[in-house]
């Protein structure tokens, strides 16, 4: 069973990262409570390992991203991107360039991969970790959720935040959050379009397991080729677009495997049985 809340503050030995398998679901759980679970080196690395295991393990079908103690993640961690006494300027420059590079590699590699990713988000998903949020396909907050990307109030700019909270948000929206550094509750960031719904507190994790293994019920196949489509035609230009959807409708359409078997099933009058 996933804990509903994890304030308490675990063992330092654990894992940046809690992996959690339950039936076809994968919840991967921030866990550096103590520092609001900041996308630091460490934590993007043990996070992207354990995405890419999921991505790759057929026993998974759905990964959802959630976060021990009171936040969902603070962003990046401020102390590691200042200059070391004994680092160059070079130097400087590279490892937070290696930190911003991994970063972007994460986040794309959520919106490129074949499994759907949800998070389920309680307290404060600021900065890098709004978006985190940004860079799921779904996303169900707590009512008591906030989001932010306060880089302007201390002389900076999300900059790399709103490549992927641009493309959820109105340019506008994007740029009020931006340029405000303000924080935004949860029912402001529904409107907005960058979470899908809200949850009361207490049931936020049941919510997010019913959605989750909804979708767990569908076919891998068709899901990895949809999301993929879905991605690549809302970039394109209209005609572009539809050349695509016609392709990628036609391949579920006619090619044998789990597109033939839900027809069949349909027509059948039964349940149908996926390949994996």
């Amino acid at each position: 069973m996933i804990a509903q809340a994890r304030s308490e503050i675990p063992n330092m030995s654990e894992a940046l990262v809690i992996t959690t398998q339950e039936e076809r679901l994968l919840w991967l759980t921030l866990n550096r409570p103590d520092k609001r679970n900041p996308l630091s080196s460490d934590m993007i690395a043990a996070l992207s390992e354990a995405l890419r295991a999921g991505y790759e393990d057929n026993a998974t079908r759905v990964i959802i991203i959630n976060s021990a103690g009171v936040a969902f993640s603070a962003g990046h961690d401020l102390a590691e991107t200042q200059r070391r006494t004994d680092e160059s300027f070079e130097d400087w420059q590279q490892r937070i360039k290696a930190l911003l590079a991994a970063c972007a590699d994460m986040m794309s590699g959520i919106v490129h991969a074949p499994k759907p990713v949800i998070a389920s988000v309680h307290g404060i998903a600021s900065a890098a970790g709004c978006q985190l949020v940004s860079a799921c396909d779904l996303a169900l907050a707590a009512d008591t959720a906030t989001f932010c990307t306060p880089g302007v109030n201390i002389g900076t700019f999300c900059t790399t935040p709103l490549v992927g909270i641009g493309r959820n948000l109105s340019r506008k929206h994007a740029l009020e959050m931006a340029l405000t550094g303000d924080q935004f509750n949860a029912a402001t960031a529904e409107r907005f379009g960058l979470i899908n719904r809200i949850e009361r507190a207490d049931n936020l994790i049941h919510a997010t397991r019913q959605l989750a293994l909804s979708i767990a019920t569908r076919s891998a196949e068709s899901i990895a080729r949809g999301k993929s489509a879905f991605y690549r035609q809302v970039e394109m230009p209209l005609d572009d677009a539809f050349a695509l959807a016609n392709e990628v409708m036609l391949q579920n359409l006619t090619a044998a495997g789990d597109a033939q078997e839900g027809v069949a099933a349909f027509f059948e009058k039964r349940p149908p049985e996926w390949r994996d």
